[in-house]
């Protein structure tokens, strides 16, 4: 895991992407839907494993894991208004994760913490998905649309809204919804009022490009950020 404080931080605001690569979303997801956890869930808090051990991830208690895209600790609250969201995904695997949610369930109605902690680990051990976040449910349902109705955790993002990106080749932190460290480099989007990073082959996959007003797949880092100088240097 690369230490944070041996990366230079990046530091951007929305009127850098003045000029930048206009996209808009379409990334394929499962939605992991946190119930109201008993007790609450865990404590939010960075892992003893961490150099930050102890340390509140956020106020609460709920789901605590990790992030290997952005190489971030992060949490979603366990009051039934929180989703972990499993990026990046292929129908296949979508349909791998249904069958062991419901392996995991059993008889409940719904996960509970140990049940979402070994379904992650699923993810992570037997398909090699290492891109999770925390997300509101009622942004979920607001922002997605369901991919094919016999899993209905299968999502894909649906909202119009026009982002744009910059390519930053070099290593770097930033200050996104969590520190994200991106040692090889990542994309940085914007909508406008915040920016967050995007590992780069995520941003390939699930985001299109608009051109002439149409959505268009993303050709190459080369193509649609370096011979249109859509770079930002560290």
């Amino acid at each position: 895991m690369s230490d944070p404080n041996e990366l230079p931080l990046l530091k951007l605001s929305p009127r850098d992407f003045g000029r930048a690569l206009p996209v808009v979303n379409r990334t394929q997801r499962f939605i992991v839907f946190v119930p109201p956890l008993i007790h609450g869930g865990e404590a939010l808090v960075f892992p003893n494993t961490t150099r930050r051990a102890g340390q509140p991830i956020k106020q609460g208690r709920g789901v605590v894991f990790y992030n290997g895209v952005d190489r971030a600790w992060q949490a979603a609250l366990g009051n039934g208004e929180d989703t972990i969201v499993i990026n990046d995904i292929t129908a296949a695997q979508a349909d791998a994760l249904l069958t062991k949610q419901i392996v995991l369930r059993g008889q409940n109605t719904a996960l509970n913490l140990d049940a979402i902690k070994k379904l992650l680990a699923f993810a992570k051990d037997e398909l090699g998905i290492i891109d999770f976040y925390n997300k509101r449910a009622s942004s979920i349902a607001r922002d997605t649309r369901v991919i094919d109705a016999s899993n209905p955790f299968f999502m894909e993002v649906s909202k119009p809204t026009l982002h744009h990106a910059l390519y930053v080749p070099q290593a770097f932190t930033f200050d996104g919804p969590v520190q994200q460290v991106y040692p090889a480099g990542a994309v940085i989007v914007s909508d406008g009022r915040r920016c967050w990073g995007v590992g780069t082959e995520v941003f390939m996959r699930g985001y299109k490009k608009i051109q002439h007003g149409k959505e268009q797949p993303l050709t190459s880092v080369r193509v649609d950020f370096e011979q249109l100088g859509f770079v930002k240097n560290m």
